[in-house]
């Protein structure tokens, strides 16, 4: 097995864990924001790695998966709608919000590091 096959495996198998869903289930019960943070440093790390190793196409792959565990465990594990807690969001709505969120950072970030690697090319022909 090639080594960047299981870069890429550690790093989809890494995304399929319910970030968003442990956000808010989190909120819910403790009532703390903490749960959001430690979102956030992990969906950094993860697209960082997936930088770092040239592995773009998994950062996209990746926040879908983390979409679909986090939704579908919230459905599986009968979390209530909550529409009183998570206001103007339900907490099923909240979660495809805050997956939504995450996916256009990160593609904004793609995109701004692909448009240096092309100025820092054309830079450098001249």
């Amino acid at each position: 097995m090639k080594k960047s096959w299981l870069i890429r495996a550690l790093l989809l198998t890494a995304y399929c864990v319910p970030f968003a869903f442990f956000s808010v289930k989190g909120d819910i019960t403790s009532g703390t924001m903490v749960y959001y943070g430690v979102m956030i440093v992990s969906f950094v790390i993860l697209y960082r790695c997936a930088l770092k190793t040239d592995n773009v196409p998994i950062i996209f792959i990746g926040n879908i998966l983390s979409f679909i565990s986090s939704y579908l465990t919230a459905k599986l594990s009968q979390l209530d709608p909550m529409e009183w807690y998570c206001k103007p969001f339900t907490s099923h709505s909240l979660i495809v919000a805050i997956s939504v969120a995450s996916l256009i950072i990160h593609a904004i970030i793609v995109w701004r590091r692909g448009r240096k690697q092309r100025n820092a090319q054309g830079c450098d022909r001249t």
